[in-house]
């Protein structure tokens, strides 16, 4: 396999597109990057602040584009991100999506893949932490899961690199024609035929799919099938207003359950559960981070010595002093003041860069000096924090806590960059899901 940095490809090039799509956390980058190599181009989807990470390979002799898709839980967005990632499904088709999974919620996510069948893309399962799922004392029988979905499902452990050259394999020879047909409740499936037969406007996705977001009241779908039907809309608008009056019941709640229902039928089967032997230190410290009692103190210890010590003390007191009392003040400061003195004959043109509050001598000293160590080191801490693992665990630990004040243990990542950069913080706060949350955190 031969990696590429990413170039802007022209309509006249063969390059095949693939798109990482899955939640949060479960290796889409990890696989992203074990594709396209060191060299990818980081650009916001066009209209948004969100960010798409796009690289190219070659597999076997055929070149690909491959994109990372922001984080997404359903074709039914809530965030930001959702949407941008659903519109580059909706907008720009891809020849192959890549779903990535966690072994160890694959009943949650599977719900998506469903989705994605239903509308009609080109699927790979990617079943990935399969170690850890392992470890738990899950084990799957991945070829009766392919023989089920329609689809290929490869077992992988991509940061240990398991898996790659099946994952390759399947991207070669996928069979875009092989895909199995789900069926809900028959009250069910006589609605959503009853919408598709009002939709006469290609939407690049199946007829099937666009029902069931409209059913589910997907606003920004419905704008979309507004302009699209143009006067024909109206057919489409009463037949969706007709069903939700007769049933009386929330459809998004109830086409949910019915994936939920389709999912535990999928999975029959595909996954045992053996007794476990033993639970490994990383098991041990993850229930202790989770668990009340133990994960405060262990919440305490890591704001004391994360961020007030190697923050507070080194970042801001040891580096800091070195840096502005020792480098600048002693050697950087008297140098450049002696060569502007030498230099610039102009008086206003040396107290701009190195006055008492000059460009140089004021206002690098204190950008380098001060601001750089303390961003640093916070930035150095928040990475080692997140890259443990310890973040969904703060979350799930601070859940119920934060449901308190309105928010959900989401809010904690933009709470903890607080701390460091408000600016950064702010930013973040656009994975929440509603405004209020945003505002709140």
């Amino acid at each position: 396999m031969k990696c590429a940095v990413e170039t802007p490809v022209s309509t006249d090039q063969a390059q095949k597109k693939i798109y990482l799509v899955g939640n949060p956390n479960v290796g889409k980058s990890v696989l992203f990057n074990a594709l396209t190599g060191a060299y990818t181009t980081v650009s916001n989807y066009p209209g948004t602040s969100v960010e798409v990470f796009r690289g190219s390979c070659e597999i076997h002799g055929v070149r690909y584009e491959v994109l990372d898709t922001p984080g997404m839980y359903s074709l039914l967005p809530i965030t930001e991100e959702e949407r941008v990632a659903r519109d580059m499904l909706l907008n720009e088709p891809p020849d192959l999506v890549l779903h990535v999974v966690d072994a160890r919620n694959i009943e949650r996510m599977l719900p998506m893949t469903l989705q994605l069948i239903e509308a009609g893309l080109p699927v790979i399962l990617v079943v990935n932490i399969l170690d850890e799922a392992e470890r738990l004392g899950l084990r799957f029988d991945l070829h009766l899961l392919e023989e089920k979905l329609g689809i290929p499902v490869v077992g992988a452990a991509v940061r240990r690199r398991r898996g790659l050259k099946e994952i390759r394999a399947a991207i070669v020879g996928f069979d875009p024609n092989q895909r199995a047909v789900f069926e809900y409740a028959a009250d069910l499936e006589r609605d959503i035929a009853r919408v598709t037969s009002c939709l006469r406007a290609d939407y690049g996705i199946e007829a099937r799919a666009i029902a069931l977001l409209l059913m589910q009241r997907d606003e920004e779908l419905t704008a979309m099938v507004r302009r699209r039907e143009g006067d024909h809309f109206r057919a489409v608008e009463e037949a969706i207003n007709s069903i939700a009056f007769d049933r009386r019941v929330d459809l998004h709640l109830r086409i949910s359950l019915e994936r939920k229902r389709v999912c535990k039928g999928v999975l029959e089967g595909v996954i045992r559960q053996e007794e476990r032997m033993g639970i490994d230190w990383s098991g041990r410290l993850s229930d202790l981070t989770m668990n009340p009692w133990t994960g405060i103190p262990i919440l305490l210890l890591v704001l004391y010595f994360g961020l007030y010590h190697f923050v507070g003390n080194f970042g801001a007191g040891t580096i800091v002093d070195f840096l502005e009392a020792g480098l600048f003040e002693r050697y950087i400061n008297p140098w450049f003041i002696d060569l502007c003195r030498n230099w610039l004959p102009w008086n206003w043109l040396f107290e701009l860069f190195a006055g008492e509050y000059g460009i140089f001598t004021l206002g690098v000293r204190y950008a380098v000096a001060i601001v750089l160590p303390i961003v640093g080191t916070f930035f150095i801490a928040f990475s080692l924090i997140e890259d443990s693992g310890y973040f969904p665990r703060l979350a799930m630990l601070v859940d119920r806590v934060f449901k308190q004040i309105g928010l959900n243990g989401r809010a904690v990542i933009p709470i903890v960059l607080g701390f460091g950069c408000d600016t950064m913080a702010t930013i973040v706060t656009r994975t929440l899901e509603t405004r209020r949350e945003r505002f709140i955190a």
